[in-house]
Parts: structure tokens; C-alpha cells; sequence
């Protein structure tokens, strides 16, 4: 298990340096070239409280019996929509609904089956999320005008997902496929999930901001890939449960509190 763990660190983290490089490299270019801009934007009379609008669009990568690594994965979309709820400037609570397409293709000539797998997921998940910095700057008389450019936050959570997988031969597309297997259990099937994971947030504005995100799901089935008991892997058995993971970016819209809606008209 700990060997397991450890080569899908290795793997994530080889998809997601280049990442982290041009996000370090977008925050310096940021606060050199645009640091007046900033200093306006941060002054801001909108409370850290209150509903967010968000939706987001990425890529999906997928662990599982055949396949636990980059170089046999088929990067999918992830799109999401949903809302956050703004309980303190540390933290809020939210709920999504996400699209999600799977598959990989099995490369190693030691297993006994030359297969690939494709699935959608629908995903509804409840989480909360928790600012690893205060959402304002500063202190005393600037701390209820002034607010971060940038906030990393963590996020965890839970849900279901409602899922189809479908497993052929070859390692082309499924419409092409000579073979496609039989089902190994009844779909559109139902599995619980956990979700952990974290992002940074840009604040444009008191209405946008912009936050990439990665989040893992951890779940209670082994059938995402079709696979399941059906075939005995050199490096995993049929209790394995398949995971999945996304990277995206969620464009947040809040809307503005209007404290003068009830004034009386000149």
C-alpha cells in the first residue's frame, strides 16, 4: 500500500510541476507589473460573507486496476458548476455538481489482457473550505477595507457519483474498438466518494475571482474501469478501489450586497 502510494505522488507530482511553475510565474508577473493596480483593487467595502457563484472547467485523470500512472491515462474534461457560502473571512461551505470523463489503457505487456476503459461520471459532492490565510490584509483601521490578492485554501468534503464504465480491447477509441467486454455489474451504478484537496484564489474584484484547484476523490468501488474481479493484476487485487482526481479552474462570481435598495429617490 505505501509503495502504491508513494508511485502515485511521484506521478502527480510529475503532472503537476509545470503547473505550479507557470502559477509562481503568473503571481511574480503579477505583483511586479501591476502592483498599483493591485494596491486599488485590495480596498474593498464587500464583507467576506454572503454567496459565491463558481463554475469551473479542467482535466481528469483516473487510478485503477490497469492503470495507475500518466503514461497510460487518457486526460479527460472535468467541468463543474455550484455555489459557496461565505460563513467568515477562513471559512465556507459549498455544494457542486461535475461531468467527468475517464480512461486509461492498459501498457504493460506482463498483464494478461490488452484493455482500455472509458467512463462518465456524474458527481454531486457537498465540502467546506477553509482559507489558509485570513481573507483580509493588514490590521487594525485597513483590515475591514484591504484584502489579499492571493488566498490558498483546503477543501474537503463528500458526495455520490452516478457512473457508466465500459472496457474494450486495443488501446484505441471505443468506437473503433474489435471487442468491447461484457458489463461486470448493472449501469448507471451509484458509489459514495470523499474529496480533499486545495487551490489558490485570485481576487480580481469584489464580484471575480479566479482560483485553479486540484481535488482528489477517493472511492468505494473497484468498477469505474469495468475491470473489477474479473482479472488478477501482478500488482493489485480485485479489492482496490479506483480513484479518480481533476485539475481545473473555477471562476467565482459574488454578488454585490446593495445596502441603499430601500432609499428614497431624489
Amino acid at each position: 500500500m505505501l509503495k502504491q502510494t508513494l508511485l502515485l505522488v511521484g506521478a502527480m507530482s510529475r503532472i503537476f510541476y509545470p503547473f505550479i511553475l507557470l502559477l509562481f510565474l503568473f503571481v511574480s508577473f503579477e505583483a511586479n507589473a501591476q502592483a498599483r493596480f493591485l494596491k486599488r483593487s485590495q480596498i474593498s467595502s464587500q464583507p467576506e460573507k454572503g454567496l459565491v457563484i463558481q463554475v469551473g472547467l479542467g482535466a481528469s485523470g483516473v487510478k485503477s486496476d490497469i492503470c495507475g500512472s500518466p503514461q497510460c491515462m487518457n486526460i479527460g474534461p472535468y467541468l463543474s458548476f455550484g455555489g459557496l457560502y461565505k460563513l467568515s473571512p477562513y471559512f465556507s461551505v459549498g455544494a457542486e455538481a461535475g461531468y467527468i470523463k475517464l480512461g486509461a489503457s492498459e501498457k504493460d505487456p506482463r498483464r494478461p489482457l490488452n484493455v482500455s476503459f472509458r467512463s462518465e461520471v456524474i458527481e454531486m459532492t457537498g465540502s467546506a473550505m477553509i482559507n489558509l490565510f485570513d481573507s483580509y490584509s493588514g490590521s487594525g483601521n485597513y483590515r475591514s477595507s484591504r484584502k489579499r490578492f492571493v488566498v490558498p485554501y483546503a477543501k474537503i468534503g463528500g458526495g455520490f457519483i452516478y457512473y457508466t464504465a465500459t472496457s474494450y480491447e486495443g488501446q484505441g477509441r471505443l468506437s473503433e474498438a474489435p471487442v468491447t467486454y461484457d458489463r461486470e455489474r448493472p449501469y448507471p451504478a451509484v458509489a459514495p466518494i470523499a474529496l480533499l484537496g486545495g487551490g489558490l484564489r485570485f481576487r480580481l474584484s469584489d464580484e471575480v475571482a479566479i482560483a485553479p484547484e486540484l481535488l482528489y476523490r477517493i472511492t468505494t468501488t473497484d468498477y469505474l474501469d469495468n475491470i473489477g474481479a474479473r482479472i488478477i493484476l501482478p500488482q493489485g487485487g480485485p479489492d482496490n478501489n479506483d480513484h479518480y482526481y481533476t485539475l481545473g479552474v473555477k471562476l467565482m462570481y459574488t454578488p454585490v450586497v446593495k445596502h441603499n435598495v430601500f432609499a428614497k429617490r431624489r
